[in-house]
């Protein structure tokens, strides 16, 4: 047995509703003791509570996903500022024993002890001229042109 202005269900809460030709509407508004016109009132308040109850947790997700990416790439860029005044320190220790080892008494300290070479006399060296070709063996502390 059918009631006569009954619906069939069509979803649930707001989300399954479909709008009812005008024609059908109009009766039911002119009833002023319509019991269930003060339920779907209730039906759709609660239904847009929950909406915005669910908007509001989905944007507090949002906001505190975003605060906790933010603060781990500040914590990586520290981390990455540490390394960079590591290396740094470690170039100038590299810069300082580069330039200890180029000093001349460090190269000849490792001439003589490392290698057991020994400094040429004065007296063995010999120059060319450019316009003769003779030789002469004369310390000068004027080097060939």
């Amino acid at each position: 047995m059918a009631v006569m202005g009954a619906r069939p269900a069509t979803g649930f809460g707001f989300l399954g509703r479909r709008s009812q030709p005008r024609s059908i509407r109009e009766p039911q508004r002119a009833r002023a003791g319509h019991a269930g016109a003060g339920r779907r009132q209730r039906q759709a308040s609660i239904a847009g509570l929950l909406a915005t109850i669910a908007a509001s947790a989905g944007l507090a997700f949002f906001y505190l996903s975003q605060s906790s990416h933010v603060a781990a790439v500040g914590y990586e860029i520290d981390d990455l500022n540490a390394q960079i005044a590591l290396v740094r320190a470690e170039q100038q220790q590299l810069v300082l024993q580069i330039g200890s080892a180029q000093a001349p008494m460090t190269v000849i300290g490792q001439a003589t002890n490392q290698l057991k070479l020994r400094p040429l006399d004065a007296s063995a060296v010999s120059f060319a001229r450019r316009g003769g070709a003779t030789l002469t063996s004369r310390p000068s502390s004027e080097p060939a042109h």
